[in-house]
């Protein structure tokens, strides 16, 4: 499962830096008229909307990451708990 998360997290960043370079790219190029900027504007707005629900998809798998592996540690019962009682 954890194997996973990170795997889908990884696949996830990739497509974000994808976008961003789309963003960069789209935002340099230059527009002659108004229907142009319209059709750039449409697109980067698209582009934004993209990158910015990765980057909460991200985070959430970030979050259950953490929470996977903090629940793993806590369940291990430590070889000195044993003796002590």
């Amino acid at each position: 499962m954890l194997k996973e998360l990170e795997k889908q997290i990884r696949d996830l960043k990739k497509q974000l830096a994808e976008v961003q370079r789309e963003q960069d790219i789209l935002r340099l190029q230059p527009c002659m008229g108004d229907s142009e900027i319209m059709k750039k504007d449409g697109k980067v707005d698209e582009l934004d909307g993209k990158a910015k629900n990765l980057e909460r998809t991200i985070q959430d798998l970030t979050k259950r990451r953490l929470l996977l592996t903090s629940s793993k540690i806590g369940s291990y019962d430590s070889p000195s708990s044993d003796d002590s009682s």
